[in-house]
């Protein structure tokens, strides 16, 4: 499990307010502290977002351009012209594309979906398919989740008679598409109060201003499908955006579509479910599949149906896209870390990974897991015949968009964001690509810094109960911009700890004033060999009731762990300690590991207790002596012994980081 630093928020928070904001709402007292911390110092703001009231969805008629798009919609509805909705093959576009279809043809339009082949065609409206969709006799294209950079094509389709409306949500310069309309809140001339809505978001205010229902009619009747794409687009969950989840999540979980039902179904819930990490984990990712292994429009097609055994045909080869492309991703995973354990990473500050025919659907899922595990920036690049395909993550500090920009002149085109971006690239220039990068990121002075955890407020087994954790429910639903809260239970002592499904998960019972409390570590199962009964550890993590079999289980689940006392022998290592850690590592050869993974391998070796905040002091000073190169990235160490001179001896003593280590750990214990 990835080292985090631990940040109390509840530090500086009033206990006075957080007692005073307990009685006024009827919350526990943890409840209270996470809103204030959360920046609710004002009692009508907090009241304004325990509420979730949908009387506070703002009118669609303060978007820009609305009424120029209305009218024309209006138009098509009396015409009875052919429409395209042209959408991306992401959730959010599927959505957008499915809710805004659905609303056209129950007026009578004859309208149908068309989303871009990922392979062969890319993101975004292309001239291909403007040709296609003219000669398919279409007279009105309207777009979601995209287009507002669709500057050529809007112009060719205007050359063919082809009106265009476009909806999205994207970032946006001055300049707009010469359409009838442009539909964006992020537009710099729109006062639109709220801008960050997704790309559904935008085109359910375009349903609502083009339908004679209300907003709240509207909502009731599609508040799934916006609800998914918007939790599956990771916008901030804040404003409408919070009304919205709340509503769909509700809708989800009792009355969804036919679609949806059936993708529900396949998941095989045992229990009531109301929270977003359904949506997220679970439902989005099976839409996603379409478009990243085959074709988005078997998504489109499944929300679009009323007929429950087409449904259920849809949602089963869904599953299966999804289960093709965890078994693809892991492949692409294991090749990925197989190529980062031959690379030395003292000075790489960006892995540039390629391989040739990796998946394009499928790089950008793996390279933020490498940019997870590693705490590094991290680019994968599918190489092709003519232009290799990429998509790259990035950590806190380094921008990824301005870096790539740097390296504007040797990409065909790139796009994103900070902390995502992708590009086309060709072959011959990956090897520059990667010069260039990692230079960049060395003139901007980027240091990598080690992931923060955010503890809203520290808890005694007093909290860890089901009245309380129901009750932090009024803060959901959970994503951007208001995330799960994390408590801390402090200096538990572990009683018991194991493994769960065949070694990937990691299950502590933990006794506190004389209760037992239950934390599981999900896809942690080397935490098993790090800790032992007897320690007192710090534990972290959400609050869970989990119901199995008809028993109620309350548990942590656990984002971060540490030991909470430590002796000095426990982090100082002795003469033994080196000379039995070298013998080891000299007996092994390169080291390529989980730190967890190789403190419990070392420990059994020696049959003595080796804590990792030792292992990494002992490591430290041998790197100092020249007598290996060690990098810790993430949640991994590599270690390559050097060679060194037959015979001759090393004096520890004579280390500076022994030294330094030695006045450390002195002041400390």
């Amino acid at each position: 499990m990835l080292e985090k630093k631990w940040v109390f928020l509840d530090e500086n928070t009033s206990e006075a307010q957080a007692q005073a904001y307990a009685e006024l709402f009827d919350i526990p007292l943890i409840v209270a502290k996470v809103l204030i911390n959360r920046g609710f110092t004002d009692a009508a703001e907090a009241k304004k977002f325990l509420d979730k009231n949908s009387d506070t969805l703002y009118s669609p008629d303060l978007l820009c351009d609305m009424d120029k798009a209305v009218k024309r919609i209006h138009e098509a509805i009396e015409k009875k012209e052919n429409v395209v909705v042209y959408g991306d093959y992401d959730v959010d576009g599927i959505t957008s594309t499915a809710l805004l279809v659905s609303f056209l043809r129950s007026h009578g339009v004859d309208a149908k979906a068309y989303i871009p082949d990922r392979q062969n065609e890319g993101y975004g409206i292309n001239k291909s398919a403007v040709k296609k969709i003219v000669d398919d006799g279409a007279t009105l294209l309207i777009s979601v989740d995209t287009g507002i950079t669709a500057f050529e094509e809007t112009v060719y389709a205007k050359e063919l008679g082809l009106d265009v409306i476009i909806t999205d949500h994207h970032e946006c310069k001055q300049e707009l598409p010469e359409a009838i309309a442009v539909i964006n809140p992020k537009r710099m001339d729109c006062s639109y109060p709220f801008k960050d809505l997704a790309g559904v978001g935008v085109a359910f205010k375009l349903v609502c201003a083009a339908s004679d229902k209300s907003e709240n009619e509207l909502l009731s009747q599609y508040a799934d499908m916006v609800a998914l794409g918007t939790i599956a687009d990771v916008v901030s969950l804040k404003d409408e955006n919070r009304i919205i989840a709340a509503r769909g999540i509700e809708k989800l979980s009792k009355n969804p579509n036919t679609g949806l039902a059936a993708v529900i179904s396949t998941l095989g819930l045992r229990q009531k479910w109301n929270n977003c990490s359904v949506v997220s984990y679970s439902i989005a990712p099976r839409l996603n599949a379409a478009g990243r292994m085959s074709n988005a429009m078997i998504a489109v097609d499944l929300l679009l149906t009323k007929d429950p055994v087409e449904a259920q045909d849809l949602a089963i080869r869904l599953d299966n896209e999804n289960k093709n492309r965890q078994s693809e991703e892991k492949i692409i995973f294991d090749e990925a870390v197989e190529m980062i354990n031959e690379v030395d990473l003292a000075d790489k500050k960006v892995l540039v990974l390629a391989k040739r025919n990796w998946h394009h659907g499928i790089i950008g899922v793996v390279a933020s897991r490498i940019c997870e595990r590693y705490n590094k920036t991290c680019i994968l690049i599918s190489i092709e015949d003519e232009w290799c395909k990429s998509s790259g993550r990035s950590v806190e500090g380094l921008n990824l968009f301005d870096a790539l920009g740097n390296c504007a002149d040797i990409l065909e085109k790139f796009g994103g964001h900070a902390y995502a971006a992708g590009f086309s690239i060709k072959e011959e220039y990956i090897g520059e690509l990667d010069r260039r990068l990692n230079e960049f990121a060395n003139s901007c002075n980027f240091e990598e810094k080690v992931p923060e955890i955010l503890i809203d407020s520290k808890i005694t087994v007093k909290d860890i109960t089901a009245p309380i954790i129901r009750k932090t429910e009024v803060l959901a639903p959970y994503g951007a911009g208001n995330k799960v809260p994390i408590f801390a239970l402090m200096n538990a002592k572990i009683v018991d700890i194991k493994t769960l499904s065949e070694g990937k998960h990691c299950r502590i019972l933990a006794e506190s004033e004389g209760k037992i409390v239950e934390a599981i570590a999900f896809g942690a199962g080397s935490m098993a060999r790090e800790y032992f009964v007897g320690d007192f550890v710090d534990l972290a993590g959400e609050l869970n009731i989990n119901l199995y079999n008809g028993q109620i289980r309350l548990q942590i689940i656990i984002n971060s762990i540490r030991i909470s006392y430590k002796e000095k022998s426990d982090v100082f290592p002795d003469r033994s300690d080196f000379t039995d850690i070298y013998r080891y590592l000299r007996q092994r050869g390169p080291v390529s590991e989980e730190i967890s993974n190789l403190t419990g391998i070392i420990t059994e070796h020696l049959g003595r207790r080796i804590m990792r905040d030792k292992l990494i002091n002992v490591l430290s000073v041998f790197k100092d002596l020249g007598i290996l190169n060690f990098n810790k990235l993430g949640d991994v160490v590599q270690i390559t012994l050097c060679e060194t001179e037959k015979g001759k001896k090393v004096s520890i003593d004579k280390s500076e980081e022994y030294q330094r280590i030695k006045r450390e750990v002195e002041e400390t214990y």
